[in-house]
């Protein structure tokens, strides 16, 4: 098991950020007018430091340094604004300048935790995402698909796996022309699109060059081959202006069954992608074979919700 790398980004939204902002705001102005009708002020200046330990739920590290810098003004405003002294000088600055310090030091320390989960996030990231096309790539697979097969066995669900080799043809009519010198701006498109229309409990890796792989989770041999028709069929109809023309789709599947280990399980889709070539070009194929249901493709892969 390893932590997934979108598991280890920070919260960044518009939308938790403004709610920070105005956290930000409202809490330290109530600690302010405490401040202000505390004799002594509020002690250590604690309170401001929770506000500065709160800007580590997201990644930039301007909000740490804003929180400090409020904290801190605070403090010292808090000092010349207070109606009376009611204590000796000394204590009153004491107390004053550990507020300063427990917020300088609050602030260095989330500062340096920021740090490492920026470090470990491009770590996982370099690790575990294809930097390409953003999928998850072989290492990836490798580690996922031994947990899903030992999900599926114990639960009793169904685990289809596809394999989508993309080539290059530079003539539809000769079989021997095929080459894998696609450019990587096809590339990132097919991938984008063979993403965005597979289902979000579904996952893309890419394991190879010019291939890729789909778990289809909790889905048959016959619920998978109709998706990959219609997906196979929607990416060699993409004829964009700015894509590599001329490449071809061939799609091998296959089902988990009993007894079935990773190497058992993509061999078998192997076999299946050897059919599918041997068919022609952008064909599904599917060990062992299934049946055609005769039902159109596309609204196969338009009712599935969408991961992106």
């Amino acid at each position: 098991m390893f932590p997934k790398a979108t598991q280890l980004k920070l919260v960044d939204s518009e939308y938790n950020n403004h709610f920070f902002w105005l956290f930000l705001l409202v809490t330290s102005l109530s600690i302010f007018l405490f401040d202000l009708h505390t004799p002594l002020g509020v002690a250590a200046g604690t309170p401001y430091a929770l506000i500065v330990f709160a800007s580590l739920g997201f990644k930039n590290n301007r909000s740490t340094y804003i929180a400090t810098v409020i904290g801190i003004s605070f403090i010292v405003l808090g000092f010349f604004l207070s109606p009376g002294i009611v204590a000796p000088m000394e204590v009153i600055l004491t107390n004053r300048i550990l507020g300063l310090m427990i917020i300088t030091i609050t602030a260095y320390m989330v500062l340096k935790i920021k740090k490492v989960n920026h470090e470990l996030f491009t770590l996982m990231t370099k690790t575990y995402i294809d930097p390409l096309t953003n999928c998850k790539n072989n290492r990836a697979f490798q580690e996922e698909v031994k947990t899903e097969i030992n999900r599926s066995n114990r639960y009793k669900r169904n685990l289809s796996l596809a394999i989508f080799d993309i080539a290059h043809c530079n003539s539809a009519n000769n079989k021997e022309e095929f080459t894998y010198g696609l450019n990587n701006h096809s590339i990132k498109l097919i991938s984008y699109e063979i993403r965005k229309s597979i289902r979000s409990s579904d996952q893309l890796y890419r394991v190879d060059e010019n291939r890729f792989v789909v778990l289809y989770a909790e889905t048959d041999i016959n619920k998978a081959k109709d998706a990959s028709d219609a997906l196979c069929e929607k990416v060699s109809r993409m004829n964009q202006p700015d894509i590599q023309h001329g490449f071809t789709v061939s799609v091998g599947i296959t089902m988990l069954d009993d007894g079935d280990n990773l190497h058992r399980l993509y061999k078998r889709a192997e076999e299946a992608l050897s059919v599918a070539k041997e068919n022609g070009v952008n064909q599904v194929a599917t060990f062992p074979e299934t049946m055609n249901t005769g039902k159109s493709h596309i609204p196969a892969i338009l009712c599935r919700p969408r991961s992106g």
